[in-house]
């Protein structure tokens, strides 16, 4: 079993160690024959910051960017899972103590916080997440 998630992309820039990698993110269905009569097939554009690991790249090299799954899970787990789980453990008791409005203000706080806080550790999360480059194959 395939344990790696890997995007082709561009290098845009490269800034000593750190080379930043454009690439476009296909929703499951986007290569679909059908997706312009359902709104399912949508794309976005991307970019990430990774190590070079020594290697020279230059800008416009085509790579692929490789994270493992399980590195993914954990950082989606840490975004989206831990701040569902805490605004749906604080909106129904607070429901009876503040109102629906109450409840709803003291969520948005909340998640806030938690974003905050996010955000402020992004430095040292940035160390926990790696992403691995590889020169494009030429065939």
């Amino acid at each position: 079993m395939n344990n790696r998630i890997t995007h082709e992309g561009v290098v845009s820039r490269v800034e000593g160690q750190k080379v930043t990698v454009q690439f476009v993110q296909r929703s499951a269905c986007a290569g679909c024959h059908a997706k312009m009569l359902c709104s399912g097939g949508d794309a976005k554009q991307r970019s990430v910051v990774a190590d070079s690991y020594g290697l020279n790249y230059s800008v416009g090299e085509e790579v692929t960017v490789e994270v493992t799954s399980q590195l993914a899970w954990t950082a989606m787990f840490y975004a989206f899972g831990v701040p569902t789980v805490l605004a749906l453990l604080i909106l129904f008791p607070a429901i009876g103590w503040l109102g629906e409005m109450g409840a709803c203000l003291l969520v948005l706080g909340i998640l806030a916080v938690y974003y905050g806080i996010f955000y402020l550790f992004r430095n040292r999360l940035e160390h926990k997440v790696v992403f691995v480059l590889h020169r494009k194959q030429i065939d």
